[in-house]
């Protein structure tokens, strides 16, 4: 039984050296990009940030949120804004004692009204709260 297991072992061990040098010798657990397909990751990351016009930050609001979460529920926010890059959630500074539960709603342009909120944040500087687009829609 253990000759078989042994026998066993070794064709494998050789049908896989075999079938990696067919595809060109690389292994199975490392990871290598090719050069063409960085641009096309990037090309993927683009697209999308293009199709999102802005982005909500809707926190938690009970005992447990902690004050930067409170501050930041009802914020809207350009894509690729520099703040939202370091506040995503869920964040290593949120002190609640449940862990962060926020989420960023992610708001397309083919959504209604989506062009005009995304207008008047990139006038504001790409971050609003919630009343300051009421006033500017109004």
């Amino acid at each position: 039984m253990i000759r078989f297991l042994v026998f066993l072992i070794a064709v494998y061990l050789i049908y896989y050296l075999i079938k990696n040098s067919i595809k060109g010798g690389t292994a199975r657990n490392t990871y290598q990009t090719p050069q063409g397909n960085k641009e096309k990751q990037a090309d993927v990351v683009n697209t999308h940030l293009k199709e999102i016009a802005y982005v909500y930050y809707s926190a938690t609001k009970d005992d447990n949120t902690c004050d930067v979460c409170k501050a930041l529920d009802g914020r809207h926010l350009l894509p690729n804004h520099k703040t939202l890059h370091d506040i995503k959630p869920p964040h290593a500074g949120c002190k609640s004692t449940k862990g962060c539960r926020c989420t960023l709603v992610y708001v397309t342009r083919d959504e209604e009204g989506s062009g005009e909120i995304e207008s008047l944040l990139k006038r504001r500087g790409g971050m609003c709260d919630r009343q300051t687009i009421e006033r500017g829609l109004a």
